[in-house]
């Protein structure tokens, strides 16, 4: 049977919610490939952030934030003087307070969460694709929404969500698909 003899029941979604699928699966598997090594590796995750942070106080252009690394760039700090370092970043020129480094344990829990949100969207897209009902729908959009609140990918994700929950939601195909029915 070729798809254009299958029932209307099983046919191919309408391409919004097909392109929505797609780029919330590719999004979803994504965020699972990025959040993998904080996850299972948070000491390397957290002295990689560490150093990051040094090295973008230590190139903007504010001197008062500036950190002292002994001369070394921050990418050939060991990982404890990169951690305690951060610890030196000033976050406003009169203030006292001073940034810090997450713990091993919020790095994981960040990596972890990283995971269960991409698989949720990956598999919920996927579900959304091959059976078309409502809960799929609801579930897409819901993991979307925690998308939205929680971008792992920054504005890539919220972009994606942002696309997902209007094409699931509130696009002509999904309102014609998925509409309230008079009871």
């Amino acid at each position: 049977m070729t798809d254009h003899e299958a029932p209307e029941t099983v046919g191919r979604p309408p391409t919004i919610i097909r392109a929505a699928c797609i780029l919330l699966m590719v999004l979803g598997f994504g965020s699972v490939a990025i959040s993998l090594s904080p996850a299972t590796d948070p000491a390397t995750a957290r002295c990689r952030l560490s150093r990051d942070r040094i090295d973008r106080t230590n190139t903007d252009k504010k001197t008062w934030n500036d950190v002292d690394t002994g001369g070394r760039k921050a990418r050939d700090l060991p990982c404890a003087d990169a951690v305690n370092l951060v610890s030196q970043i000033r976050l406003s020129e009169k203030g006292t307070r001073h940034d810090s480094a997450p713990t091993e344990t919020a790095v994981r829990v960040q990596g972890l969460l990283g995971i269960v949100l991409g698989l949720g969207q990956g598999i919920a897209a996927a579900v959304v694709t091959r059976r078309m009902t409502r809960a799929a729908r609801n579930a897409a959009v819901a993991f979307s929404a925690f998308g939205l609140v929680f971008p792992v990918l920054g504005f890539i994700s919220f972009s994606i969500s942002s696309f997902v929950v209007f094409a699931l939601v509130f696009s002509s195909p999904a309102k014609q698909r998925w509409g309230r029915e008079a009871t």
